[in-house]
């Protein structure tokens, strides 16, 4: 749990909301085995210290995550990771499109902050689907 939340950075002059950031951040563990079902979160409290934002922010996040079926909260004593779906529901081809639209820039915007070209990201991208 202490270990997570610590390795993440929030990116203030990015352009997406801090709140979201913290969804993609769980969403990104989720994804690459570091968070799996049962794990706690870092509690509200804990992570809007580590991460200097609003503890708001950090509540803002944990709900939506909850609205998205990834954790659960248990009253007084946290939010846990949940079962992730099976398999992730299909997407219409203009939503699914909308998506892609959105993931690029977001990833193209946060590349572009740490200085990473977007030939980097690519190559990156192509050797990754080779494990997903």
């Amino acid at each position: 749990m202490g270990q997570i939340g610590q390795a993440w950075q929030i990116e203030f002059h990015s352009g997406i909301p801090v709140y979201k950031q913290i969804i993609h951040f769980v969403q990104a563990a989720i994804a690459a085995g570091t968070l799996k079902e049962g794990d706690q979160l870092p509690t509200i409290r804990a992570l809007h210290r580590q991460l200097d934002v609003n503890p708001n922010t950090v509540a803002r996040a944990y709900r939506e995550l909850a609205h998205l079926g990834l954790v659960a909260t248990a009253h007084g004593s946290g939010c846990y990771v949940t079962a992730p779906p099976v398999e992730p529901p299909a997407l219409p081809a203009a939503s699914r499109q909308a998506k892609v639209i959105e993931l690029s820039a977001r990833v193209a915007a946060e590349a572009r902050s740490h200085g990473i070209s977007l030939e980097q990201l690519i190559r990156q991208l192509h050797l990754q689907k080779n494990h997903v």
